[in-house]
């Protein structure tokens, strides 16, 4: 995998759904806490039922998530799994494997929570956002219903 420069890191943050509406210095901090990983095809990324100790960022590839043995998702580029373990130290609810050759930006939980920590304001810039896409994704699976 080519290491990456860390504008590329932070472009590729801020095109995610969590990280998105952060500013460029907190997306510097976040990305100065990332690590770069790279999985083959087949190798999974995030085992269910796991306990949650990072978060995925696609920079490359694609991948299924996968709950009770059915694709329930394919994640792509820009996009994060493994978001709701990583803050709630939880289980993981599914697993996530590598269609594609991936590359990917990971955030380990000590290293997020060193980052709420020091950064009250992305704490709750954070929370805000991951409070709406919790919305939205309710009032989808409310339309669905109906």
């Amino acid at each position: 995998m080519t290491k990456r420069s860390r504008s590329q890191l932070i472009s590729t943050l801020q095109e995610s759904a969590l990280f998105g509406e952060l500013n460029r210095k907190q997306l510097g901090s976040v990305a100065k806490a990332c690590f770069e990983g790279h999985y083959e095809p087949g190798e999974v990324i995030i085992r269910d039922n796991d306990y949650g100790m990072k978060m995925v960022t696609l920079m490359s590839g694609t991948a299924r998530v996968e709950s009770r043995g059915r694709r329930v998702a394919t994640v792509r580029v820009g996009e994060a799994v493994g978001e709701m373990s990583l803050i709630d130290g939880h289980r993981t609810s599914a697993s996530v494997v590598a269609e594609t050759a991936v590359d990917a930006i990971e955030l380990y939980r000590t290293a997020f929570q060193k980052l709420l920590d020091d950064s009250p304001a992305m704490y709750k810039k954070l929370l805000v956002i991951q409070t709406a896409r919790l919305r939205r994704a309710l009032d989808r699976s409310a339309s669905a219903l109906s």
